[in-house]
């Protein structure tokens, strides 16, 4: 990417406290595979627009994708505070709470967190509801719903 005057990309240059410069920076960082420039270009935009949920979400799945789960749900949950009915954003709130079910204990055994597989089944549900109009997506999230109830279960 060149460079203007200042040395910043074009369009940060023109319009540094804006937004949606750096969110759409963000975007091609993510898309790009750099995902420390994404991370922070996703974090200006945050501050400059705190209401736009979908740095936040963004920000989430480049965590996520890193086994991050802790650090993915807080933003995952930040975006859900903007925008609670949001599949995609439930689907991954669902997603990072199964990932911390399981407690890696320092003895090398696993312990099961219930508590978070019941957080996953409330995200998950609510999700599958959002995609009632995408039946592939719904089968998905249904067949995900049926394995954390059987470990609810257990």
């Amino acid at each position: 990417m060149g460079r203007g005057r200042s040395g910043l990309p074009p369009g940060r240059e023109l319009s540094p406290n804006f937004a949606a410069v750096h969110y759409q920076l963000g975007v091609c960082y993510q898309q790009t595979g750099q995902a420390d420039k994404a991370l922070a270009s996703y974090a200006e935009a945050m501050k400059l627009d705190p209401a736009n949920p979908d740095s936040a979400y963004n920000s989430g799945l480049i965590l996520f994708s890193q086994s991050k789960a802790a650090e993915a749900l807080v933003l995952f949950e930040k975006a859900l505070e903007l925008k609670p009915d949001d599949p995609a954003f439930l689907e991954m709130a669902g997603r990072a709470h199964i990932n911390l079910a399981a407690i890696h204990k320092p003895d090398g055994t696993i312990e099961i967190d219930k508590t978070a597989f019941e957080k996953a089944l409330g995200c998950l549900e609510k999700a599958k509801a959002g995609y009632a109009d995408q039946p592939e997506k719904a089968k998905f999230l249904d067949d995900l719903i049926n394995l954390v109830k059987e470990q609810i279960k257990k």
